[in-house]
């Protein structure tokens, strides 16, 4: 699959893919405006939709919630009648013709004032109930069927939802008002007026507000039944037996969009605190966003005006970017051909073509460099392999013939032990034993203890030569003697140390070899406290070790013995110029020869 995507970005010209992708940028830029511009603009929709609602919510409860308490006000007064009083009361039975006044007294209340008044009741504790006159001749048993005659006597005004009364012909639904009544004369309760009236006045209020074309408000009681609502037949039934049952109302704190009559809807919720009702409100999102349906005409259009506007400048912009590409190709080629003498025009400045430009001149002086580098690294190699012979030669021309030596040291021992001379026995021992250590390949690689074994055997010679007056001490840990170093590398230093710091002292002196590591390196000392290395003489060695490290020739004056240069050059040739020889001196105390070599322990 990335096979063949590389192989159809590769058909195309750059000229093309800059335009397609300037193309596809453009549409992606305007299909994300259009999202976040719809998406903040629905959120702004919510929320001035809720704020309308709970303004309109509020006139339309303020406006309900004064029509209960005027029609409650209003009817208490007919409640403080004398003959209302006393048939509450109940302490003497009134005559039937005083009842039909009561009842009369009710029902012309009704007539005068308040028209949507279906019936008037009065209830007491003791289970007596009266309706006005014009329900007189109904059976009162059907009264007992209403939700107001078992809802006991509340100490408040009361408004029971929307019900279905029976007592009346026909489908009449009705809200209930429960007014308690009390004594005029000390304040008793006397029992209960219940007031059932038509929802006229506030489908009046419902119908002067209006939120849009065809939005609607509806009231739900706390027991989600149905207060109001323009469909009739919806009156006082479940909210969850009609289709307001698939909205969802536990949002009281913002509007929601929710999908109502097979549309896009808006619902608000807003609560009542006086009679705990839900006054609801439901617009078709349309209506409210009616400016979102240009947005996709606004969106292609705008497109088309970026999509001329591209194509009609990439190709003048992609031809501005390919100019210097194609320079840089040329150049690229010509250096592919072997022509590292070319370059690419250059102009300082932040341009990103100038830069790689610059880049590419720098690669190529680079890799001139690095040419040059690598020829001389060849020739400096030959150089290292023809001094690392010549230093070889120079060791074996000053080196007495081992062989013959330690056969006659041999000799010598005999004859000693035959005359009963110890020292000399134990001397010519030493030395053969030394020689013929060092009869072996000189270039090869020991353990430290071999090396320092022999460095003994060497130094009890010294000792005997000067007894009781030279001095010498190992202070090497044993974790250091599986360490592998160059052969006779020690030897020399410490020879050197007899040759110009015990002897000028005739024997009165010390040599101290010590051992230590540093990180990844072993350091191995050589310390005696004879007179020194003068400071003219001490520049001249440092000089010729550096030469060496350099590349140049030994110095005349240190290459005549297997001393310091041939020790230094050895170890360099092997390990190179981080390795090598190191003099500290103290004029009048002596000096410390450090060899510092790679910290390798034997397998």
């Amino acid at each position: 699959m990335k096979q063949r995507i590389a192989n159809i970005h590769s058909r195309f010209s750059i000229k093309t893919k800059l335009t397609v992708a300037f193309l596809l940028v453009g549409l992606l830029t305007i299909l994300i405006m259009g999202y976040l511009s719809y998406t903040y603009y629905t959120i702004g929709i919510k929320r001035d939709f809720y704020r309308i609602s709970q303004e309109a919510t509020i006139r339309l409860n303020h406006h309900i919630e004064f029509y209960i308490y005027q029609l409650a006000k209003s009817t208490s007064s007919v409640a403080k009648d004398e003959l209302i009083q006393k048939w509450l009361q109940g302490e003497q039975a009134l005559s039937l013709e005083q009842i039909a006044d009561v009842q009369n007294l009710l029902r012309k209340h009704v007539a005068l004032n308040y028209s949507e008044i279906v019936g008037i009741f009065l209830l007491t504790p003791d289970g007596r109930k009266l309706a006005m006159s014009t329900l007189a001749s109904t059976s009162m048993d059907l009264f007992n069927d209403e939700p107001w005659f078992n809802n006991g006597f509340p100490e408040k005004i009361s408004v029971l939802s929307t019900h279905t009364v029976k007592y009346y012909p026909g489908d009449v639904r009705v809200l209930s008002l429960e007014l308690p009544i009390y004594s005029i004369a000390n304040m008793d309760f006397l029992g209960k007026m219940v007031i059932d009236f038509h929802l006229d006045e506030i489908q009046r209020t419902f119908e002067k507000t209006n939120l849009a074309p065809k939005g609607q408000f509806f009231i739900v009681s706390d027991q989600d039944s149905i207060v109001y609502h323009r469909e009739y037949k919806w009156l006082g039934v479940a909210r969850n037996e009609t289709e307001l049952g698939k909205l969802d109302l536990s949002d009281n704190e913002s509007a929601s969009i929710q999908q109502w009559d097979g549309k896009k809807t808006l619902v608000a919720v807003t609560k009542s605190a006086e009679i705990g009702w839900n006054f609801v409100s439901i617009v078709p999102f349309d209506e409210m966003a009616s400016a979102t349906k240009n947005t996709p005409n606004a969106m292609l259009i705008a497109f088309m005006i970026i999509a001329v506007c591209i194509i009609s400048t990439v190709p003048f912009l992609s031809g501005a970017f390919m100019k210097p590409i194609v320079h840089l190709r040329q150049v690229m080629g010509s250096v592919e051909r072997g022509d590292l003498t070319v370059r690419a025009s250059y102009i300082s400045g932040q341009d990103e073509f100038q830069y790689l430009n610059r880049s590419f001149n720098n690669m190529i002086d680079r890799i001139n460099d690095l040419l040059e580098t690598v020829s001389t690294l060849k020739l400096k190699e030959v150089s290292l392999q023809l001094r690392e012979k010549e230093a070889l030669v120079k060791a074996l021309r000053n080196q007495i013939n081992p062989h013959f030596l330690y056969n006659s040291l041999d000799i010598i021992k005999s004859m000693a032990y035959l005359e009963d001379m110890p020292e000399i026995v134990k001397m010519a021992r030493s030395l053969a034993d030394f020689y013929r250590y060092t009869a072996q390949d000189t270039n090869g690689i020991v353990k430290l203890e071999e090396e320092l074994s022999q460095l003994k055997d060497y130094l009890s010679i010294i000792h005997i030569r000067f007894p009781g007056t030279f001095r010498s001490k190992f202070s090497v840990n044993e974790k250091f003697m599986n360490c592998l170093i160059p052969k006779l590398i020690i030897q020399p230093i410490v020879e050197n140390a007899v040759k110009y710091a015990i002897e000028p002292k005739e024997g009165q002196g010390t040599i101290i070899i010590n051992a230590f590591d540093d990180r990844s390196d072993l350091v191995i000392e050589i310390a005696d406290n004879g007179p020194g290395i003068e400071n003219n003489r001490l520049i001249e060695i440092e000089k010729s070790l550096s030469q060496f490290n350099e590349g140049s020739h030994f110095v005349n004056g240190i290459q005549q013995s297997l001393g310091i240069a041939n020790v230094h050059a050895r170890i360099v040739l092997m390990h190179g110029t981080d390795y090598g020889l190191r003099l500290d001196s103290f004029e009048g105390r002596g000096t410390v020869v450090s060899i510092r070599l790679p910290l390798n322990f034997i397998k």
